[in-house]
């Protein structure tokens, strides 16, 4: 586990239309929120889709999320301003975010959520073994909105 209150790792990913997306292209302007989950899992796929489905939420929160696998996603769904999918294929961010013990012998062993405040600071971190053993998506949304309060003035 990151400890908490402190500054998230590096992390760099590729987006499927070759791009390069950076945690800390948001930093400074908005809370993160970043899954970590497997490119072709079913629960990761629904996990994707109700993430996309409240895209509206997370401007209003004035946030973001940052879906990452692996490999490139596959998980049926289209990236939105708010919510960038994106592949780490050398799997250097999985292991500083969810450890070396997070890898097994058929890639990605376990899936992770962390949220962070607009200057890169871990709030709340969540691992699994699939998507469907991470919180409630209201619980990261609470935190998502304790960030905003905690960054106000």
């Amino acid at each position: 586990m990151l400890p908490l209150r402190q500054l998230i790792p590096p992390l760099t990913a590729r987006t499927p239309s070759g791009g390069a997306i950076r945690a800390w292209d948001y930093k400074q302007k908005k809370s993160l929120l970043i899954a970590f989950l497997h490119a072709d899992c079913p629960m990761c796929q629904a996990f994707a889709a109700r993430l996309v489905a409240r895209s509206s939420e997370f401007a209003e929160r004035d946030s973001a999320a940052l879906l990452v696998s692996l490999d490139p996603p596959r998980w049926g769904v289209d990236a939105t301003p708010q919510v960038v999918l994106a592949s780490d294929t050398n799997g250097r961010a999985a292991q500083e975010y969810l450890g070396e013990e997070a890898f097994g012998p058929m890639g990605l062993a376990r899936v992770g959520l962390f949220v962070t405040d607009r200057y890169s600071e871990l709030y709340a971190q969540w691992e699994a073994r699939d998507a469907d053993g991470l919180p409630p998506l209201s619980d990261a949304f609470k935190w998502l909105t304790f960030t905003q309060m905690g960054c106000a003035g």
